[in-house]
């Protein structure tokens, strides 16, 4: 894509200097209109190069709502039989926050599928396998709170 933008930023800078050589107001023209499309062309190239720098980042901020210590947190791809280390550290206390960023080639990320995991100190293991690539708030829930559809809700808690 890069290199199809500068190809057609070369050619009407081409286009330009070949009508400037010919001389007379119509070449002018010509050649301010090619030189406005190199100029438009090379912007719309620095916008994607852009585009690609700042690609975004996954960002999840998982509230502890438990009502008890995660004493492990995962959030890897789904179908992985790795669930890279353990988020909690040395535990979550209940109300406590963290916040999980994860990178992705923006080409990628809408492919992308994760399970959120975890344990309370009481050794009751939740999941949420289908957690996309987005910026979003999670409270994690209680196995009592979460008997509904889902182990987590995607919202911080109410303070």
């Amino acid at each position: 894509m890069k290199l199809k933008t500068v190809a057609i930023a070369a050619a009407a800078l081409a286009l330009a200097v070949g009508m400037t050589a010919c001389g007379g107001a119509a070449s002018t023209a010509a050649s301010s209109t090619a030189s406005s499309a190199a100029a438009s062309s090379e912007a719309a190239s620095s916008e994607v190069v852009s585009s690609e720098a700042e690609a975004t980042s996954a960002e999840y901020t998982v509230y502890n709502t438990t009502g008890s210590k995660v004493t492990e947190l995962y959030l890897y791809d789904a179908g992985s039989e790795d669930k890279g280390e353990n988020l909690a550290g040395e535990g979550l206390a209940d109300g406590e926050s963290i916040v999980i960023t994860r990178d992705v080639e923006a080409d990628k990320q809408d492919d992308v599928v994760y399970v959120l995991e975890f344990t309370t100190e009481d050794g009751n293991t939740q999941s949420f396998d289908t957690l996309h690539y987005e910026v979003a708030p999670i409270s994690l829930k209680s196995v009592d709170a979460a008997a509904g559809a889902t182990a987590i809700a995607f919202e911080a808690p109410q303070k």
